[in-house]
């Protein structure tokens, strides 16, 4: 659970404050501008982090199976290469 505050506070800063150091490789010049960086890797970091929070939760207090384990794991991946899909495949929209 304090791994899942953690992370999710990491979340906050880097969506809520662009605190855009925090996120591994990121160059500011890249094509992808630092506020849709924080906003799609903050939002990835703070889900991630409220789920680990809940996960942590159910295991403190039931036995989960390992499919619960296993689909928590898989979620997770899935969604940090959903996030570096959309940051790889990120185009600027037309005024």
């Amino acid at each position: 659970m304090i791994v899942g505050l953690g992370t999710a506070l990491l979340g906050y800063l880097i969506k809520y404050r662009e605190w855009t150091f925090l996120i591994a490789g990121y160059d500011t010049s890249t094509d992808v501008p630092k506020e849709v960086a924080a906003n799609i890797v903050g939002n990835l970091a703070i889900r991630v982090g409220v789920a680990t929070i809940v996960f942590g939760l159910f295991a403190a207090v039931t036995s989960l199976p390992e499919t619960v384990t296993l689909a928590f794991a898989a979620i997770v991946l899935l969604g940090a290469g959903r996030t570096i899909y959309r940051l790889q495949t990120y185009q600027k929209t037309p005024t």
